[in-house]
């Protein structure tokens, strides 16, 4: 029975999601990555706005995601509520617990299904990508699950104009020279940052095309 509601509750998140900000995709190349993920994921995303999971989910609703969540959240109820009920994954951003990343690991390894994480920790704003925490690379370091990067742009704005990502193509981690040092895991974190700034780019790039046809 919990089960059951627990998939009513997140159509009606992704109807009311679709129907309030029309998220519209882009993608690097459509033809080798659409919305359906075709083995366990680890999409890494920026953050933008606390709907940014919402959105995410909405846009790949045909798979089964797992978002991390700062565990203070949980302290609201309506909104732990609906992060318990929705599969979401806490993190204690105030202290050095390291279950996360295990419970992340078993998602990926034994339930076959997909987790979301936003590296940055904290929202940017104006556009600003700021540095990723190194959690995320140690989870596919361990598991050689596929990274789908994942862009957001925005607005959040009610009825408004269409909000906009852009979704890439799956990539893995260069494999280690000499271990899976704090070296390796810190430069591997840093060029997933690099592919972020560039997918904003790429993103800009797209608009303004589309916008120059009309």
């Amino acid at each position: 029975m919990t089960k059951i509601f627990d998939n009513i509750l997140r159509v009606l998140i992704l109807f009311l999601e679709n129907l309030s900000f029309r998220p519209k995709v882009h993608y690097v190349n459509r033809q080798l990555q659409g919305t359906r993920l075709k083995e366990p994921t680890i999409l890494v995303c920026n953050h933008i706005h606390h709907l940014d999971g919402p959105t995410l989910c909405t846009v790949m609703h045909h798979n089964r995601i797992h978002c991390m969540a700062a565990k203070d959240r949980y302290d609201n109820k309506l909104l732990g509520f609906m992060l318990r009920h929705t599969g979401c994954i806490p993190i204690d951003r105030k202290s050095l617990d390291t279950s996360w990343i295990h419970q992340a690991v078993g998602i990926l390894r034994q339930q076959k299904e997909h987790i979301a994480i936003f590296p940055e920790g904290r929202h940017g704003h104006n556009g600003e990508i700021l540095p990723f925490h190194a959690g995320i690379t140690t989870i596919a370091a361990v598991t050689q699950a596929p990274i789908v990067m994942v862009y957001i742009a925005g607005p959040y704005k009610f009825l408004g104009a269409r909000h906009r990502m852009i979704i890439d193509t799956p990539r893995h981690l260069d494999p280690p020279t000499n271990g899976m040092t704090a070296d390796y895991i810190q430069a591997e974190t840093d060029k997933l940052h690099a592919r972020m700034v560039e997918l904003q780019s790429i993103l800009r790039t797209q608009i303004e095309e589309e916008n120059n046809k009309h």
